[in-house]
């Protein structure tokens, strides 16, 4: 099992810069890139240091990253409803859901997202489901989430967007919202040739599915495009090896489960 949280306990690589591990145009499904990012020991960038690179000059170093994925994992329900003992998110392509459980001191509240920051969680494969596990006491709320998309002022501790809906002008640190009703995922970024692209590079993303194939930024001590290639047994698509009579699949638990699903069909 994959294991974040361990990852937290060993020597990070970490800075103030950021670096492409993962480009767009090698775009990989969330859970994959996490992959990737815990092998090379490496902290996925949150949300809102995407958002200051993209409101300055700094993200032309990175912007073959975008859209990108952020290591900032939110979970929401829809407008108005209170949060329970754990919400469930269902990817829209692949129809793995991915449930996140609510710590006690926040159920009952509504029109709010709870939010992790990599690497103080962990994605466990199990059957259709990924499950989200944080690590105690890093769970943390964002309140007055937005009940539609729109312009708004971001949080100061994980960038998402909040509050009553605001005219986008200089001066004020603003964001584009994107929500889709209920979900549990990585906020993303897009960038400013594509992606949320019409918002001038502030647009924050919480509609896409974890199963978008999308680029990974990471902190770093030096920042700048990728360094490295992405390990070589993360494969865009499974592998098959016919052996002896008999086709061998191999490939992600997502892939495996979207070509179960066809054969069904």
């Amino acid at each position: 099992m994959n294991s974040t949280i361990d990852v937290a306990k060993r020597e990070l690589i970490r800075g103030p810069q950021l670096e492409v591990l993962v480009p767009r145009r090698r775009g990989l499904p969330f859970d994959e890139g996490l992959r990737v990012a815990e092998q090379g020991r490496r902290v996925i960038a949150s949300n809102l240091r995407l958002h200051r690179a993209l409101t300055t000059k700094e993200w032309k170093a990175i912007s073959e990253v975008f859209a990108c994925h952020a290591g900032t994992m939110v979970g929401f329900v829809e407008p108005g409803e209170r949060l329970g003992e754990v919400i469930i998110g269902i990817d829209s392509v692949t129809g793995v859901e991915w449930p996140f459980l609510v710590p006690k001191e926040f159920r009952g509240m509504k029109d709010c997202a709870i939010v992790v920051e990599h690497p103080y969680y962990n994605i466990e494969p199990k059957g259709n489901e990924r499950i989200v596990r944080a690590e105690s006491g890093k769970v943390e709320v964002v309140e007055d989430l937005p009940p539609k998309t729109g312009y708004y002022l971001i949080d100061p501790d994980h960038g998402i967007p909040q509050g009553k809906a605001v005219e986008p002008k200089d001066g004020v640190d603003w964001a584009y919202l994107a929500r889709v009703p209920k979900r549990v995922g990585p906020a993303w970024r897009g960038g400013y040739d594509g992606g949320l692209g019409d918002y001038v590079g502030r647009g924050v993303g919480l509609g896409d599915g974890p199963s978008s194939g999308f680029g990974v930024a990471v902190e770093a001590p030096e920042g700048g495009a990728e360094k490295s290639a992405a390990p070589a047994e993360v494969q865009p698509h499974p592998k098959l090896i016919r052996e002896a009579g008999r086709l061998i699949v191999e490939g992600t638990p997502e892939q495996l489960d979207a070509l179960e699903r066809q054969l069904r069909q």
